[in-house]
């Protein structure tokens, strides 16, 4: 029955996360983009240390990021990714990572962030690993010609201006634990041609046996975000959601696993 009662919550976060209807441009590629690929494996005994940082802003502001703030017309994007991960002692140290950073305009089942991380670990007189993620993007915009924004001829039937917005999302999780055995994989896309394609967001997390041993510790993650929309050229919001989840577990594990994504745009 708990098992049940936690898929169907999963479900419904999806349905939450995903289901809104909201009005997200994203934002077109510089001229020139490049393109980042960083793949780690480690397998060890003895300690282990490894971190990322990535702080990414983005402009259609006439005067460019040095005249922002204040915005004066277009949008702004920003988006960080961080991993951070470490262990206090001896263990057993199976790791995994693949990281691609792309500036370039994506399409649906593309993205601009992506990073999928595996760790197994089996520390020794008591040494812990200790594993963060955390992904976020943020985007505001004065109304835009929904003609000069989307591809489809269709576009503008409905309404000549897609609205101004300001919205927020981030989404991460912990570990820190004796035994593990995790998989995380992150996405995030902002930058895109035409506002057909939406912004998107997600995070997963799993955390199940190793070799037949439940993982054991404490694991934690979380979404949350702030929308603001509105209305034709208006500049006033006409809608504003607020929302988080949080999950907490400590113990012996034997399955945690949660998905969690968020999608927002004219076309979803």
């Amino acid at each position: 029955m708990k098992m049940k009662n936690f898929l169907a919550f999963l479900i419904g976060l999806l349905i939450f996360t995903t289901g809104i209807v909201i009005a997200d441009t994203g934002i077109n590629a510089t001229t020139e983009t490049q393109g980042i690929r960083i793949s780690t494996s480690v397998i060890m005994v003895g300690n282990f240390q490894s971190s990322t940082d990535l702080a990414w802003t983005s402009t259609t502001n006439p005067g460019g990021l040095s005249e922002v703030p204040p915005l004066t017309g277009g949008a702004i994007y920003q988006a960080v990714y961080t991993e951070d991960t470490m262990s206090n002692g001896v263990g057993q140290i199976w790791y995994d990572k693949d990281l691609t950073i792309d500036t370039g305009e994506k399409l649906n089942g593309q993205s601009n962030i992506e990073a999928v991380k595996e760790i197994a670990f089996i520390g020794q007189d008591g040494a812990q690993i200790y594993s963060d993620e955390y992904i976020m993007i943020s985007g505001t915009a004065f109304p835009t010609s929904a003609k000069a924004a989307a591809i489809c001829v269709f576009g503008s039937s409905s309404s000549g201006s897609i609205p101004a917005f300001c919205n927020r999302v981030e989404a991460g999780s912990t570990i820190d634990m004796s035994i593990v055995n995790t998989r995380t994989t992150t996405n995030g896309r902002f930058i895109v041609s035409s506002a057909d394609t939406p912004v998107e967001l997600s995070h997963d997390i799993r955390v199940d046996t190793l070799n037949g041993m439940p993982s054991q510790g404490k694991v934690s993650a979380f979404i949350q975000g702030s929308i603001q929309e509105g209305r034709n050229s208006t500049i006033s919001p006409f809608e504003e959601i607020e929302f988080k989840d949080t999950t907490s577990v400590d113990g012996e594990i034997t399955l945690f696993d949660k998905v969690m994504n968020y999608q927002s745009g004219v076309k979803r």
